[in-house]
């Protein structure tokens, strides 16, 4: 099978372990967690190519995205995310050929307003 990670953004590091033992249990593989904390100006094609750093901030916006998931993968990791313990739901994502090229905080941005769109929560 081919290597999945995920990106995360706004979970400090008690929060991101969490995160980290429900993904490698639930979809029972090692799952690479990369994080974007304090690189609001990097391309997300560039903080993924600098790999995995033990840097996790806790941040109003908060955010998961999906790396080389298969559709089942996405949808027991979407139904399952644990929120016990006060742990807040993230936006969702997925890499894709676009938004790898936008720096980190555009990404928040745009994730946050969709959200907003979606949830009725504003604009």
């Amino acid at each position: 099978m081919a290597a999945v990670g995920v990106l995360i953004c706004g979970y400090n590091q008690e929060d991101a372990r969490t995160i980290k033992a429900f993904l490698d249990k639930t979809l029972d593989t090692y799952v690479i967690m990369v994080s974007a904390s304090q690189k609001e100006d990097m391309k997300i094609i560039d903080i993924l190519k600098k790999g995995p750093e033990e840097r996790f901030e806790d941040e109003e916006t908060k955010v998961l995205m999906f790396l080389g998931f298969s559709e089942v993968h996405t949808h027991m990791a979407l139904e399952g995310f644990p929120t016990e313990g006060g742990l807040k739901r993230p936006i969702f994502c997925s890499l894709t050929t676009q938004n790898q090229q936008w720096p980190l905080r555009e990404l928040i941005e745009h994730l946050a307003e969709e959200h907003r769109r979606w949830t009725g929560k504003g604009a």
